[in-house]
């Protein structure tokens, strides 16, 4: 029985069938209904049903990766192959990056697979992580946010145990009132700071090379043209500025007193965070 109600499918039937065609889920056997249950779902977590935006929200979902994580849920092992080759290296990589040690960042992504392959069976059902997925964001953006949660969470238990030294009770937040919703957004609102002090002190065409990029979506060959310079000159001075944003904005943060720690927590939070977008940073470049 669909989820998704009737009223639900025929006033965005165009958008849901964009959804569909975009997802490429006959590879996986995964039906045009589980996507548009998704959709639901994901548009009520949103809390958008009630507004005028559904529409941009459907049309903004990363169809190809909800359709994977559905097939995944169902445990089907040709799609569960196809995402442990494609996302396994990522995976891991961003474990350590977040944890900052090889053994316990391998020790987390291996925790949060048994989560999405889901080892607890309920009512004849695998329960995975998989179904908090509503494709927002992209899978591998969606698990580095979740990866640097789950580091918090596990801080946090072992402050019950052992003291913590000044840089990771911060991290932490000590205050075990804080709720980790509130955590997260303190460290997306304080990245977005900086990322805004940053953009306003670049040179102009050089935000607006960005702006073109990022907010425009044009082709490096496309910049290019408008701005009189080679492909190659735009994609080397894209890359300097770029450089030239992360060290603005990791001074500005180590000046508001976090960690390098901490700065990675930022951008992983900010980095699963829908409010939280370089595009809308960046001025309107028409």
């Amino acid at each position: 029985m669909s989820e998704a109600p009737p009223e639900f499918v025929a006033r965005y039937a165009l958008a849901l069938a964009r959804l569909c065609k975009r997802a490429r889920a006959a590879r996986w056997n995964v039906g045009d209904e589980s996507l548009r249950d998704a959709a639901y779902r994901g548009a009520r977590a949103a809390g958008v049903l009630d507004g005028a935006g559904v529409e941009s929200f459907i049309d903004a979902l990363h169809a190809e990766d909800l359709s994977l994580a559905i097939a995944c849920q169902a445990g089907k092992s040709a799609p569960w192959e196809h995402f442990i080759t494609s996302f396994r290296p990522a995976l891991y990589a961003a474990a350590r990056a977040i944890a900052g040690d090889e053994a316990r960042g391998r020790e987390l992504a291996d925790s949060l697979w048994a989560e999405m392959y889901g080892l607890e069976v309920r009512d004849g059902r695998r329960r995975s992580i998989l179904s908090y997925f509503h494709g927002r964001s992209s899978l591998l953006t969606w698990m580095r946010a979740v990866l640097a949660q789950r580091h918090v969470d596990y801080i946090r238990s072992q402050s019950r145990i052992q003291p913590l030294d000044d840089d990771v009770e911060r991290v932490a937040a000590s205050d075990n009132s804080d709720p980790p919703d509130a955590e997260r957004a303190r460290y997306v609102a304080m990245l977005g700071k900086a990322l805004d002090g940053a953009l306003k002190s670049l040179a102009p065409r050089d935000r607006m090379r960005m702006a073109y990029y990022y907010r425009h979506d044009l082709s490096l060959k496309e910049i290019g043209r408008v701005m009189d310079e080679h492909e190659s000159t735009v994609s080397r001075r894209l890359a300097r500025t770029r450089d030239q944003l992360k060290r603005a904005i990791e001074r500005t943060l180590h000046e508001d007193k976090l960690s390098d720690d901490q700065i990675r927590l930022c951008y992983d939070f900010a980095a699963g965070d829908l409010q939280f977008d370089l595009s809308r940073a960046l001025p309107d470049a028409k």
